[in-house]
């Protein structure tokens, strides 16, 4: 096998970084998974101190385990493709988008992953581990991932991450996307067109979820947080 045309011994890397094997280490910022405590909600830690990009068979793993609230697997043989995705192009099965909700979005999630060197805007992210401390100062993971669409015969369906592809739409935009295929069960709602869906307030929301939904089967439903997943 040929050799490369220059290599760097790792004393003399660090020698150049002017900085010792310790605190290079300290500076990668690399997680200690046994440390945690919790799986929460990306909004609910307080600091992000290591951000790790997920392997396409973690991702497969976190996905395929996804249940229905009827205990239902729809993901378990599917198949996954991380791309971008026009907006225009996919509907939707929600009723309602929230203007808070967007909100947040364009002013806080920008800013989440600051200080890592990725992109970070809101139609750039992939599927990251984020872990750091919770609202208690305890270690604690997070889970972060781009809009999940699922096909249904020659449908494109938004089944989480509707605010930010409402988004996305609104600026002309395209945003990444991991796109599920192979679905073993029906959607969990109607299929419906973008001029179907209506903007309110959060004061507005329906407290029965029947009604944020167009003909929602309740037994179909995806439920994300099952493994800590906050759509």
């Amino acid at each position: 096998m040929a050799r490369p045309e220059w290599e760097i011994e790792k004393r003399e890397f660090l020698k150049r970084m002017d900085v010792s094997e310790s605190d290079f280490v300290r500076e990668l910022h690399l997680p200690d998974f046994r440390a945690v405590r919790r799986i929460v909600p990306l909004r609910f830690l307080r600091s992000i101190e290591s951000l790790i990009p997920l392997t396409h068979e973690m991702l497969f793993a976190l996905v395929s385990k996804m249940r229905t609230q009827g205990g239902q697997h729809p993901f378990r043989n599917a198949r996954l493709q991380i791309c971008r995705i026009d907006p225009n192009h996919v509907k939707i099965g929600q009723r309602f988008a929230y203007r808070e909700n967007y909100q947040m979005l364009l002013e806080e999630v920008p800013g989440l992953f600051g200080k890592f060197a990725i992109a970070s805007g809101l139609n750039d992210l992939g599927a990251y581990f984020a872990f750091g401390a919770d609202e208690d100062g305890l270690p604690a993971l997070a889970c972060y991932l781009p809009p999940l669409v699922e096909q249904h015969g020659g449908d494109l369906v938004v089944m989480d991450g509707i605010h930010r592809n409402f988004l996305t739409k609104q600026l002309g935009a395209t945003i990444n996307t991991i796109l599920i295929t192979g679905v073993a069960v029906p959607f969990p709602c109607g299929i419906r067109p973008w001029s179907e869906l209506r903007v309110i307030g959060l004061c507005d929301k329906p407290k029965d979820i029947r009604e944020r939904y167009f003909d929602l089967d309740q037994l179909l439903f995806r439920d994300l947080k099952f493994l800590g997943i906050d759509g």
